[in-house]
């Protein structure tokens, strides 16, 4: 399973390493009068019924929150605490089931996906290269949360040295952001 978790637009994708598609979601966890409680268990019941869907799975890999410091001041505690509690939702989730969780820094799950980018890249042109590549690999992503979570999932693979089956006919990668 991989997770780019928020409130307003959740990305979940789970595989379950024979089929030739992962289970690629996306789904509101919340709005701005949901409490935090309500959200962490709605988060929990998503990753159950994609759990069931798959059959389970070996590992969770969850983008994990930016650091407080990288923000520049730009956030409240609100949103810290939101941020960190999806994440360690999702790390007590795998622990009940009994699976590895592993937190995956957004640069290096990205580096992986969509290439090096130049420091200062801008958030939405992160969020169009990832839509872009997961095209490229065959997906049809609704929203850019399941866009990047199909590229943590593909790092996830990567990780794990499994080849799935959307890379496995992958010669050479084509350059993002480049009109065909």
């Amino acid at each position: 399973m991989a997770l780019d978790l928020s409130k307003r637009s959740a990305g979940l994708t789970g595989w379950d390493g024979t089929s030739t598609r992962p289970v690629v979601l996306s789904k509101e966890l919340g709005s701005t009068i949901t409490n935090h409680g309500l959200v962490f268990a709605r988060l929990h019941g998503v990753m159950n019924d994609l759990w069931q869907v798959i059959g389970g799975a070996d590992a969770i890999y969850c983008e994990e929150p930016l650091q407080p410091q990288a923000l520049g001041g730009h956030t409240t505690f609100d949103t810290l605490y939101l941020a960190y509690g999806l994440c360690a939702h999702a790390a007590s989730f795998a622990e009940a089931k009994g699976v590895r969780f592993h937190a995956v820094n957004q640069t290096a799950w990205r580096r992986h996906f969509i290439g090096a980018m130049k420091r200062g890249t801008r958030r939405q042109t992160l969020k169009d290269y990832s839509m872009e590549r997961a095209r490229q690999l065959g997906f049809s992503p609704r929203n850019d949360d399941e866009a990047d979570a199909i590229g943590v999932l593909d790092y996830a693979c990567d990780r794990e040295g499994i080849m799935p089956p959307w890379r496995a006919n992958e010669v050479l990668r084509p350059p993002l952001g480049v009109c065909a």
